[in-house]
């Protein structure tokens, strides 16, 4: 069974042969090619390359076609830190600085480097017809929190609806991402939102 078959069984709680292997690569693959990480996510070439030798490496079911949580955040205005080994850190919080949610607009797929990911998506699924590509798309809170700052957590009791409004923006940019990537050939859609943890579920 293929890749892409034994995620879709899978997922639709099918019998299957065995557990589909879906390793998370980032920029372990730029490692794989003996790069920086800031060189890597620069580069939609170098980014195929490392995907397809993650691929020949591990034999993965499926595979993101790439891992940083701050591309949606640097289209929408926030400045990186960018690093050697790791994916780049938001250090700026355009909301906590004076901008407007009214001046944010959804960012297009022309936008920062949201036109790399797709590309990169596009060649992947050309070269991989029975691997499932994965969109990692940055999570509403995680997305909201890089807008903010920290200084959410007390937004969101001092000021709650102002938090719902934002997260209702945050969210609408991840229904785009999402749709970005389906047009581009991704299988799944993640959302990954680490920051939620910070939060009660309540």
């Amino acid at each position: 069974m293929k890749g892409l078959e034994l995620i879709k069984k899978t997922m639709n709680m099918e019998m299957v042969e065995r557990i589909p292997w879906v390793p998370f690569v980032g920029v372990h693959a730029g490692h794989l090619l003996g790069i920086s990480a800031t060189e890597y996510l620069h580069s939609a070439e170098k980014m195929v390359t490392g995907v397809n030798k993650a691929i020949k490496l591990y034999q993965p079911d499926g595979i993101p076609v790439m891992f940083d949580l701050q591309v949606e955040a640097e289209a929408l205005g926030c400045q990186l830190a960018w690093a050697e080994d790791n994916p780049p850190a938001v250090i700026s919080h355009p909301l906590a600085e004076g901008v407007k949610l009214s001046d944010l607009k959804v960012p297009a797929p022309t936008d920062g480097r949201i036109p790399m990911a797709l590309e990169i998506t596009r060649q992947l699924r050309h070269q991989h017809k029975d691997l499932a590509l994965y969109g990692l798309i940055t999570g509403p809170f995680t997305l909201a929190l890089h807008l903010y700052g920290t200084e959410i957590f007390m937004q969101m009791m001092v000021a709650p609806d102002e938090t719902h409004q934002l997260l209702r923006f945050t969210t609408n940019v991840a229904n785009a991402m999402a749709s970005y990537y389906i047009n581009a050939g991704a299988d799944v859609v993640a959302i990954v939102d680490p920051m939620t943890s910070q939060i009660d579920p309540l």
